[in-house]
């Protein structure tokens, strides 16, 4: 047990140093996770996006031409 104020209080304003850096730290890991995860429900959605889309095979019905230069 610290004999002095001094110490007393040193080790008090580290503790809430860390305190404070642990916080921060979770709380900025907390965000970072909530935008993975949105950014991983784009993704899905927009995979299921392009699977409902039909397309069709022959691609000379188009109606599209282009002439040779």
């Amino acid at each position: 047990m610290p004999k002095s104020r001094h110490r007393k209080n040193q080790k008090k304003k580290s503790r809430s140093r860390t305190e404070k850096v642990l916080s921060q730290q979770k709380s900025f890991q907390k965000k970072m996770e909530v935008e993975f995860m949105k950014k991983m429900e784009e993704a899905q959605n927009k995979n299921t996006e392009i699977h409902e889309v039909s397309v069709d095979d022959d691609t000379s019905s188009s109606g599209v031409e282009f002439d040779e230069i």
